[in-house]
């Protein structure tokens, strides 16, 4: 720190300042102070950008003689792949939360390993480090990246806090990037998204969907509020479908308050692929929380053949994951049999490839690949533990 103190000194004495403290808290920059009285401190990207703006000081001579300690590239380049595809991940499955005084948490959540490492590729990507070893927490494994990189984040577009209330928008670079769009795709086809193998009328059927949710309460009034929560006494679930809402203004308030990452999907799945035509968006579900909050559940379900070869085709899922592999053995079967009416045989042999590819990621996968992808986890062995904290039974 010493370089730093240096510099500051050195401006202090050419405009005749005697209080160190006073002279950088007079210019924004306490929190400088804290820095170089403690010699290690977080400092958010703003503060280090008046830092050199003020004092004229280029950032990689601070990266160069080893002050700043993370991440490894500085400053962060919110313009490359890597930023974007971890961009990506957060606003499916990650979250940025505040600490004390400034944003400092940056986690990802997924019962699957191989999305971790998915997320951890891409914080190395862009230029930052993952804390210690994935935890394995209840109902879901944690991982954790340095704050640098939520306070980026939150700089490029993306709030803290939850994204139902935030409702955040597609990065633009997804957009006018081919390669990042299909990244996108496949990343949330894989996080959000669902296939699903079905017969009907001795017929298969294959869907391909995913939804995003949208926190609606601060537009509700009180009393339609209360509607819901009446709705959801009478069903006695929490979540209600919204063929169950009858109040047209409640209904109105619904289809005003869509998902914005939803809605940029569909226009850009329709505007890559003009010859095709795409499913409308519709919310299928509110949820009332123990807190009170109402959230709007809107999805897209793509069941025709074209569409569904399409998605096949041109995106697919991330390679290499549970939903991956799944999604790729109920796709084969669809297209052995497609197309036709089945018989009884061939009815069964369809229901015995859904019960070898069920939804829930098995707890031996979560042990084979943490074992295999993050070795100095020493619970990835634990089955049991896996089990009890996942909730899976031994059978499933």
């Amino acid at each position: 720190m010493g370089y730093v103190r240096d510099i500051i000194e050195h401006e202090m004495a050419r405009l005749g300042a005697m209080d160190m403290h006073e002279f950088l808290t007079e210019r924004g920059l306490a929190r400088v102070y804290l820095w170089i009285k403690e010699g290690k401190s977080i400092v958010s990207v703003k503060i280090l950008k008046k830092f050199y703006r003020i004092f004229n000081i280029d950032p990689d001579q601070l990266e160069q003689k080893g002050i700043i300690l993370s991440p490894l590239i500085y400053p962060v380049d919110m313009s490359s792949k890597g930023f974007i595809k971890l961009k990506i991940h957060v606003s499916n499955e990650g979250k940025i939360t505040y600490k004390k005084r400034s944003v400092g948490i940056l986690s990802y959540t997924n019962q699957d390993p191989v999305l971790l490492k998915y997320f951890e590729n891409a914080v190395k990507e862009a230029g930052g480090a993952i804390k210690g070893k994935p935890r394995l927490e209840t109902y879901a494994l944690v991982t954790y990246a340095n704050p640098v990189l939520a306070r980026a984040l939150v700089s490029s577009g993306l709030p803290p806090g939850r994204k139902t209330r935030s409702n955040p928008s597609l990065d633009p670079l997804v957009g006018k990037n081919p390669e990042l769009f299909r990244y996108h795709i496949k990343a949330t086809l894989t996080e959000e998204g669902w296939p699903s193998l079905r017969i009907s009328h001795n017929r298969v059927r294959f869907i391909i969907g995913w939804g995003r949710s949208v926190d609606i309460t601060d537009k509700l009034s009180s009393e339609q509020i209360e509607v819901l929560k009446h709705i959801a006494k009478e069903h006695n679930k929490r979540k209600i479908g919204i063929r169950s809402i009858r109040d047209y203004h409640i209904l109105k308030i619904i289809n005003q308050r869509e998902s914005k990452l939803l809605e940029m999907e569909s226009f850009l799945l329709s505007n890559n692929h003009p010859n095709v035509i795409w499913p409308a968006r519709h919310p299928t579900r509110v949820h009332i929380s123990k807190a009170g909050r109402i959230t709007t559940f809107w999805e897209i379900y793509l069941t025709r053949l074209e569409l569904i070869d399409l998605i096949d085709d041109e995106y697919g899922l991330l390679p290499g994951t549970w939903k991956a592999k799944r999604f790729g053995n109920l796709y084969e079967a669809y297209k052995k049999y497609r197309g036709r009416r089945l018989t009884y045989e061939e009815i069964q042999e369809i229901r015995k490839v859904k019960e070898e590819n069920p939804k829930k990621i098995s707890a031996e996968w979560v042990s084979e690949k943490v074992q295999e992808l993050f070795p100095g986890a020493l619970w990835g062995k634990d089955l049991e533990k896996i089990r009890r904290k996942l909730r899976r039974r031994e059978e499933e």
